[in-house]
């Protein structure tokens, strides 16, 4: 656990005594500024998305939703992947492609789970275009680490703007993680994402 979880592990254990209206932390909301309705400026922030999660060196691939079975099959054959681990059971219906072919197998494992894999697939909840960061279910979820590649899948409707506006749209109630972005090197080297436009 670095110093970031630590304090964040803090956080939530100090939020656990109080009482649940009490949980909530007033935001000042971004600046009116919510889904992009105009498809330039929403291929402009795709774009944006892309370019800084490739810049911090993540390998992406936008796929439509047809497609999202095959391209999760292709990078974890890529990977040479005999075991995922994933955040819930039976796992994702686009995870059931790759998981039928011999050999391959799916461990569902939470964050405090002994189980090891050689890569973990999970959802993205939310992203951020100007960091090319992502945000990332903890309930439930296999830990994080920089020594096991994290294939993340994100919805093209769930990249914002900026923080402030995807923290606009997440519940401030549910434990998160943001992985990649600036702060990340190491961390984004092991991390694919497919953007499912």
């Amino acid at each position: 656990m670095n110093s970031r979880e630590e304090i964040l592990r803090r956080v939530r254990d100090g939020l656990l005594d109080l009482p649940e209206d009490e949980r909530r932390v007033p935001m000042r909301r971004s600046a009116g500024r919510h889904a992009v309705v105009d498809p330039a400026e929403r291929a402009e922030v795709l774009e944006r998305f892309v370019e800084q999660l490739r810049e911090h060196g993540s390998m992406v691939r936008i796929v439509d939703i047809a497609g999202l079975p095959a391209a999760v099959a292709d990078v974890l054959y890529g990977m040479s992947v005999q075991t995922v681990l994933a955040a819930v059971e039976p796992g994702p219906a686009w995870l059931d492609h790759w998981a039928g072919a011999p050999g391959h197998q799916v461990v569902h494992s939470g964050s405090d789970s002994a189980e090891t894999g050689d890569a973990v697939v999970r959802d993205a909840v939310a992203g951020d275009a100007s960091t090319g960061s992502l945000a990332l279910d903890v309930d439930g979820g296999p830990a994080v680490s920089g020594s096991v590649p994290q294939v993340c899948v994100v919805r093209a409707d769930r990249v914002y703007v900026s923080l402030p506006e995807a923290l606009d749209h997440l519940d401030q109630r549910r434990p998160l993680i943001w992985l990649g972005g600036l702060g990340d090197s190491d961390l984004s080297r092991q991390l694919v994402v497919l953007l499912v436009e």
